[in-house]
């Protein structure tokens, strides 16, 4: 199936990344707050849920992986579970956006993430993986990705356009805002999905995959290049989570702009929107692990040096940093799931079954997990080790604490990013050579 892309193609596959980006950026910036303030749960309540809703995922996206690549239909290997998940997804969307607070405990908020969660991994694992098969160029497989990290990036702007609406018409409360953004996803899904799932080639795979979850943990300790690409995915994924979950409270509390934090992430995702093309320009000339040590070092020291230059009531600076920090947003993202389908390549070449479901599988699991624990881990530092308590007054000593964490926290996960990227071994000259390989064996 693999050949050269037309813009078609291109836009159909990427289109349901849209409700996807719209879907997942609340979750991650307005949840959290959402459970821990409105709904009257507390700040570390809040992050163990999330943690244990993630390590959840150590265990289903493995499954999931192997079921997609195992049964296929009449439709294609993948384009029939981006279908089923929807529903999935649009209920927990519902419960979670829009619940009824008199519903609300620990137990609800657990059982619902979960639903989100397999949903999720259900359509992320397929929609990843049709794209490895799509594109089977090394840079082709930047581009593709590229275009798909483009429309999430979209749909988050477009998603923290509604908050920030909001602010500006007045005094709008979070369970309002969350209201207003369920309903945009749960509108957005089906409308989506059908350029995919209609307008992208997808065919069974020609040699169905047998692999097993013992298989699978065999080929998590046999593949040195595997554990390294997790492990640059799970730091990457910590420190971008880390600064997600802090930023409301960073800029309610830091800076004292409550009211610019909606139109600041606006400004954020434009940001990450404009430098895409330029990143996959720097990947196509210098390779992916340059492009991505470059992105990852830039936000390591922008992160470390806010920490120094911070002044609260300072707009300038505050609009300033979140502009800088959105432009390398999509680079890590993008770069590593194009890696990820390169190695998908080489083992097939080793292997001879095609089994992109498991490897996108293991690459979302570490996601998830380093995610979830970048929330589990600040939230409860927050709590616990600085004595920080939104919607009261904080000491100057607890703000100054979540200005450390937001900080540091990040800059330290992106630093530890760089040992698994030294001398990566899978480069564009040796995909080349696999590629060849597998024209052969074919």
């Amino acid at each position: 199936m693999a050949s050269r892309l037309n813009k078609r193609v291109l836009a159909s596959y990427s289109m349901v990344a849209l409700p996807i980006g719209a879907m997942a950026m609340p979750i991650a910036i307005y949840l959290p707050p959402f459970y821990s303030g409105g709904l009257g749960l507390s700040l570390a309540t809040v992050g163990l849920i999330f943690t244990l809703a993630r390590v959840w995922d150590l265990i289903t996206d493995p499954v999931m992986g192997v079921v997609i690549d195992r049964y296929g239909s009449r439709w294609g290997q993948y384009k029939h579970w981006v279908a089923l998940a929807i529903p999935l997804l649009m209920l927990a969307i519902y419960k979670l956006f829009l619940p009824n607070p008199s519903d609300v405990d620990a137990v609800y908020l657990g059982g619902w993430l979960l639903v989100l969660y397999v949903g999720y991994t259900m359509l992320s694992i397929s929609h990843n993986s049709w794209g490895s098969v799509l594109a089977g160029d090394y840079d082709e497989r930047s581009k593709i990705f590229g275009w798909r990290e483009i429309f999430i990036i979209l749909g988050m702007g477009l998603v923290l356009a509604i908050p920030a609406t909001l602010d500006l018409s007045g005094d709008t409360g979070i369970s309002e805002k969350m209201a207003a953004m369920g309903m945009f996803c749960l509108v957005l899904f089906p409308l989506t999905v059908l350029p995919t799932v209609l307008g992208v080639p997808d065919k069974r795979s020609i040699r169905p995959e047998t692999v097993g979850l013992k298989d699978a943990l065999e080929l998590l300790r046999s593949n040195p290049i595997l554990w390294r690409l997790l492990f640059a995915d799970f730091t990457t994924a910590f420190a971008m989570s880390a600064t997600a979950a802090l930023y409301i409270f960073f800029a309610t509390y830091v800076f004292e702009l409550k009211d610019h934090a909606s139109l600041a992430l606006l400004l954020y995702f434009f940001a990450g929107f404009l430098a895409m093309p330029a990143w996959l320009k720097l990947a196509y000339r210098m390779g992916k692990v340059g492009a991505i040590k470059i992105a990852i070092g830039y936000t390591m020291l922008l992160q470390a040096g806010l920490f120094f230059a911070t002044d609260p009531g300072n707009v300038p600076l505050f609009w300033s940093y979140t502009f800088l920090a959105g432009l390398a947003f999509g680079a890590g993202p993008t770069l590593l799931h194009s890696m990820m389908a390169d190695l998908t390549d080489l083992d097939e070449s080793k292997t001879g079954q095609k089994r992109a479901g498991m490897y996108f599988a293991l690459l979302a699991t570490i996601n998830k997990l380093g995610g979830a624990s970048a929330v589990g881990l600040t939230l409860t530092l927050a709590d616990r080790l600085f004595n920080f308590t939104p919607g009261s007054d904080n000491s100057p000593e607890a703000i100054q604490g979540l200005l450390l964490i937001f900080c540091f926290a990040p800059a330290a996960a992106f630093a530890v990013t760089y040992l698994p990227l030294h001398r990566y071994p899978l480069s564009k000259p040796t995909r080349a050579e696999i590629k060849q390989e597998l024209s052969n064996q074919t």
